[in-house]
């Protein structure tokens, strides 16, 4: 027996980074482009993590289709991207992954700007749609497209999304409705419920507002520069059966529902799930609020902690000292026994300055919580001024008290990065997104505003892998590490170094064995096979004994047939005067043929035409004023074009052509197979309008004179024409509709000429009737 040993010394003197987060990995798609914004929206739990690229174009022009990679850890250190997610019905300026949220084996996507309803139809521009992807054996799959119950045009449902368990909240944040429909409030905002059936299917439950939901105290309808209404569902967060949702240009306090008055001070919203039913429980400000805080920007919850946003406030913790112009904040609520949610700390960074907009974005894993600040100028160690890099803040929890535990940003952080715009935590690893870097993971290949997005882990191992493939004789075995295999196979063996950290060996298994391989082949008639270098002309089977180096032998039996004769059938239809070729022959007449085509093979095959010859159509045209008309009446196509720029007229596809400007004008007609063109009509003058010269061919009115009684025959008119009939001085004496055959009476008027006006859309014909 043949023995194969792998042995690994992963003796590796690393230093321990205890809790401090580390950037292992920048991640930049390969398909990456301009204007992507990779890293908008991120979210990662457990073992994966998905990035939202809203601007993502793989059509026309920054049509913004939107996408979502999806990266799995694999190995300490490693995340590799494994899908790139689209929606079903994917289509121009949805921003699908302008929001996102993973939990588990499932993933939600917002697309605010899709304008379809599930099934594809009703278009309602940016009524906004989510969809739901879970995790199938490693592979994520789209279960359902979610949209509201009530949508409509501009609601943007999809702006936030959260996920946990089998319950899913999305956020429109600029709907104006109530939770019955009604209720109408500008850009109020509300949040939908979908719950996981027991048959697999997302239902929506419940439409959440708020109790007080209310318009901007001084643009109740909005105005140009920003919309500034409530915008409830703006952020949204979901943690069991508690959920917050922010509200971060609602103007009023707690104490009432309109009271307390600060522009755009914002607020959030506490809601219980109790009977399958979502509850307000609470609404919470900040201590210290005051005008443009904007609290409620984003919102993260974990257990019984609520962590609320307000990246426009402008104070120290005490909420009055070193007041900045928005450097940013965020205020920490906490659970009690009672279920009260109560005012716990308002954190700022160590080093906060005018503008930064910390808690721009947030997220928390237990005892761990992440916060961007995505216009911080200034690298972690205070210096190196960029303007707009970002950068993002770790703070911990202990004693029941957060602290600033570091300050992270970018190895390769640039001006303008937006690092920090959105981050999320997962465990150990940190993920932060930059939408507008634009160098590649390598920090190359500048594409504008393409978009990166960075891994950080406070358990820091190297990186080792390695990748293995053994050709292996049956009876033979193989070691590495502790484990022994005699089999073929992909195995994985994970081996611990001295300093703790894990490598991965994936090794793939040849086995080669003393078996026979049989291989079917075919030849045609005459035709020439080679097997391992040797010519065979006639079938049957042939057996060739294989030496590899290492000592396996393989037998190989090839079992050679002979092809039978090849036939077919095909029906073509030419247009008289073409020809149509197979082979060597060339046919113009109606009838039935046959020919044999020998392919380099020697394979022949017999090849029946049945060959039909289309007449031409007619292409004389008729013309009544401005219309012209095709005087071939069983075409399958028209096609009517400016004889003056030889351009097809757009819409113009019907037998009869009305002619609005004075021109030559002609036709395409399509018959059969038979595709020609009519000469040139010239136009030489136009009725006031086509719908008008229509409605005067169709419209009779009798008889006329007339002594009282009056008919009027509309034709084939689809619309309701609108009548007014005027007396001898012009005076409108009444009104009423017509539609096919109408009959009147006029006997109560007088003797004289009256005119009877009939209007349809652009089309005006007034009649002069003459009563005796």
């Amino acid at each position: 027996m043949m023995r194969l040993t792998y042995i690994l010394f992963l003796f590796f003197a690393y230093p321990s980074f205890g809790q401090t987060f580390e950037e292992i990995l920048k991640m930049a798609p390969a398909d990456r482009d301009e204007e992507d914004r990779f890293g908008y929206a991120v979210s990662i739990d457990g073992n994966y993590a998905a990035v939202g690229a809203y601007g993502d174009d793989e059509g026309p022009v920054d049509p913004n289709w939107g996408s979502v990679y999806i990266y799995e850890q694999q190995g300490q250190n490693n995340w590799v991207q494994i899908q790139k997610l689209q929606s079903s019905d994917i289509n121009d300026y949805d921003r699908f992954g302008w929001s996102v949220d993973i939990k588990g084996d499932f993933l939600i996507v917002g697309a605010y700007g899709e304008d379809h309803d599930e099934n594809g139809n009703n278009n309602l521009s940016k009524a906004g749609s989510a969809y739901i992807f879970q995790n199938i054996n490693g592979t994520w799959t789209e279960m359902q497209k979610i949209v509201a119950s009530d949508r409509e045009a501009d609601d943007e449902f999809g702006w936030s999304v959260a996920i946990y368990d089998s319950t899913a909240m999305v956020g429109a944040h600029i709907e104006d409705h109530d939770e019955f429909g009604g209720d109408f409030k500008y850009h109020s905002g509300s949040v939908y419920a979908f719950e996981l059936n027991t048959g697999g299917v997302w239902v929506e439950t419940q439409k959440i507002v708020a109790d007080d939901r209310w318009v901007d105290m001084n643009f109740p309808n909005g105005y140009s520069g920003e919309d500034l209404a409530d915008q409830f569902g703006g952020s949204v967060a979901l943690w069991d059966n508690w959920m917050i949702v922010g509200a971060h240009h609602h103007d009023y306090a707690t104490t009432s529902p309109l009271s307390g008055a600060m522009w755009s001070s914002g607020a959030a919203y506490i809601f219980e799930r109790s009977g399958g039913v979502w509850n307000q429980v609470q609404k919470i400000q900040n201590f210290d609020r005051e005008p443009w805080d904007r609290f409620g920007y984003d919102v993260a919850i974990d257990s019984n902690i609520i962590a609320v946003c307000a990246y426009s406030e402008d104070e120290e913790e005490d909420g009055v000292s070193n007041p900045l112009t928005n450097p940013g904040s965020v205020y920490i609520f906490q659970r009690d026994g009672g279920g009260s949610w109560n005012p716990a700390q308002k954190i700022v960074p160590n080093d906060r300055s005018s503008g930064d907009h910390f808690g721009y974005s947030i997220d928390i894993d237990d005892t761990l919580m992440v916060l961007g600040c995505h216009s911080d100028d200034h690298d972690k160690f205070g210096g190196d001024l960029k303007t707009d890099a970002g950068s993002a803040y770790v703070f911990t929890k202990s004693g029941g008290s957060w602290s600033q535990h570091q300050k992270i940003d970018a190895s390769d952080r640039v001006e303008g990065d937006d690092f920090g715009v959105s981050v999320g935590i997962s465990g150990h690893t940190i993920l932060v997104g930059a939408q507008y870097q634009d160098f590649n993971s390598t920090q190359a290949d500048s594409l504008e505003d393409a978009g990166a997005a960075y891994f950080y882990t406070k358990e820091l191992c190297p990186i080792i892998t390695k990748n293995d493939t053994i050709n292996l004789c049956d009876g033979n075995v193989y070691n590495i590490g502790m484990s022994t295999y005699s089999t073929g196979g992909d195995f994985t063996d994970v081996l611990t170094a001295v300093s703790g950290c894990d490598s991965t060996i994936y090794t793939h298994i040849d086995l080669l064995t003393g078996v026979t391989t049989d291989v079917f082949a075919s030849m045609c008639n005459g035709g020439v096979y080679y097997i391992f270098g040797t010519p065979v002309t006639v079938p049957g089977n042939y057996s060739y004994d294989l030496v590899a180096e290492n000592g396996c032998d393989s037998t190989v039996i090839t079992h050679l047939t002979m092809d039978p004769a090849i036939t077919s059938e095909q029906y073509i239809n030419i247009c008289l005067g073409d020809s149509y070729s197979i082979g060597t022959s060339t046919y113009t007449t109606s009838g039935t043929y046959q020919d044999v085509v020998s392919a380099a093979n020697f394979c022949d095959s017999t090849i029946t035409t049945h060959l039909s010859v289309d007449l031409p159509p007619n292409l004389s045209v008729s013309q009544n004023i401005s219309a012209l008309t095709s005087n071939e009446s069983n075409a399958n196509a028209y096609q009517w074009i400016d004889c003056a720029t030889n351009q097809p007229i757009a819409g113009e596809n019907n037998q009869t052509f009305f002619a609005t400007q004075v021109g030559s004008y002609k036709v395409a007609v399509t018959k059969g197979s038979c595709t020609d063109t009519s000469a040139c009509v010239y136009i030489s003058w136009i009725v006031a309008s086509n719908e008008q010269y229509k409605l005067e061919q169709q419209l009779e009115v009798y008889p006329n004179p007339t002594f009282g009684d009056l008919t009027i025959e509309t034709g084939n008119w689809e619309s309701t024409l609108q009548a007014t009939l005027f007396n001898p001085l012009g005076q409108a004496i009444e009104n009423f509709e017509i539609k096919g055959k109408t009959a009147l009476n006029l006997d109560y008027l007088s003797s004289g000429t009256y005119l009877l006006e009939l209007k349809s859309g652009d089309a005006v014909v007034r009649k002069r009737i003459i009563l005796k």
